[in-house]
């Protein structure tokens, strides 16, 4: 049998319900432009450039316990695996999986059943 972990503590977990028409709904809120998500806190995600994005951009937005797992959704399928990026945060235990949005997205809900310890960033999409 396997087991199923929960998260512990109050909030509800957020779930991706949509995307497109540049935002997300997520838990019932309509989201416009990129967001980070966090198992129970989503918030929106200002990103000037995802080609120069560093483990210091994210940092102050995951808390002082990163998951050990960061999706990156790019938008369309990726064209790059973000390897500096990827560097940066290995050090700091945490993974990086880079796949497209709506990847991204179909991923996350599967990790929440799971009560995975992950965040993502999602670039919004026009679909």
């Amino acid at each position: 049998m396997v087991d199923i972990s929960t998260f512990s503590g109050k909030g509800d977990l957020q779930l991706i319900h949509g995307y497109g028409d540049n935002g997300f709904r997520i838990s019932g809120t309509r989201y416009t432009g990129n967001v980070l998500v966090l198992p129970r806190m989503t918030k929106a995600w200002s990103l000037s450039n995802l080609e120069n994005l560093t483990f210091d951009d994210l940092a102050p937005l995951l808390g002082d316990m990163p998951p050990p797992l960061f999706i990156l959704g790019v938008g369309p399928a990726p064209m790059q695996l973000y390897p500096k990026l990827a560097a940066q945060l290995k050090p700091n235990n945490i993974n990086l999986e880079v796949m497209s949005t709506a990847a991204a997205c179909r991923t996350w809900n599967v990790l929440m059943s799971e009560g995975r310890d992950v965040a993502a960033g999602l670039i919004a999409v026009d679909e």
